[in-house]
């Protein structure tokens, strides 16, 4: 198993250990964006210049037709603009941290307290990568010096890049104390990779911890979970689970949704 190298302390005093996406996951990431962001942008520019042939050829007058591509070029210069300055904010905001290059390598942009990135975090992040990117790639140098691979975006948005959890679901195997069934009302997909990491490493280690300890760190991960889930979206027999009986019905439903 590969270190982590990042860890949070959770405000269920449980620690998170997460791992950093690393510098060469990030270029790559990076480097499909742009051709992906290239591409967009040529295939719009055709389409501006076939636009403009069709104009030429209509036999308009030759001062309406100056003014013409005149907004054209215009309007154009606009939304390369917006599709690069905006992509990145776009994906971001919209698939919780990734871009499609990100997502096709497997590494996500979150909050440094573990949380799923905000759109305010988003915005700023990016809204300095034309200063990372702008002065002889200094957030590239930054990144470099940085313990935890942040360049200057991250550092203000208070966001780091991790790497997705990929290993198999049936790794996560771990003993129940009860029969616990799936709830097929729970939005499953509401939980984050970093929730359910938070869910095994107490089931992993409940029986470890003091007995005066263990029921007041069940019942506050929870309400953290039953509040993330959403608790008009439980059914009535998860709704009177005990604390850990409810932590092993999300575990349950985890597994389900993941094997399915």
């Amino acid at each position: 198993m590969i270190k982590p190298d990042y860890s949070i302390s959770t405000p269920e005093n449980v620690d998170l250990h997460l791992e950093l996406a690393g510098l060469g996951n990030r270029i790559l990431a990076a480097l499909i964006d742009q051709i992906i962001q290239a591409l967009t942008m040529l295939a719009f520019v055709i389409i501006m210049l076939l636009i403009c042939l069709g104009i030429d050829k209509m036999g308009l007058p030759t001062e309406t037709k100056s003014k013409v591509f005149v907004y054209i070029g215009m309007f154009a210069i606009f939304v390369i603009f917006i599709i690069h300055t905006g992509y990145s904010i776009l994906f971001e905001g919209l698939w919780q941290g990734q871009t499609p290059g990100k997502r096709l390598t497997h590494i996500r942009v979150v909050e440094a307290n573990g949380q799923p990135i905000s759109w305010p975090s988003v915005f700023i992040r990016n809204l300095i990568r034309m200063i990372d990117t702008g002065l002889a790639f200094i957030g590239l140098l930054i990144m470099l010096i940085d313990r935890h691979e942040r360049r200057l975006g991250d550092m203000a948005a208070g966001t780091i890049v991790i790497r997705e959890r990929t290993q198999d679901i049936s790794l996560d195997k771990i003993d129940l104390e009860t029969s616990p069934k799936a709830d097929q009302l729970l939005d499953i997909g509401r939980l984050s990779p970093q929730d359910y990491d938070l869910l095994l490493q107490f089931l992993r280690r409940r029986k470890k911890l003091a007995v005066e300890y263990r029921p007041k760190l069940a019942v506050q991960l929870e309400t953290y979970l039953r509040d993330k889930l959403d608790r008009k979206m439980q059914s009535d027999e998860t709704m009177k689970a005990k604390p850990e009986e409810f932590l092993e019905i999300v575990y349950a439903s985890y597994q389900e949704r993941a094997n399915s």
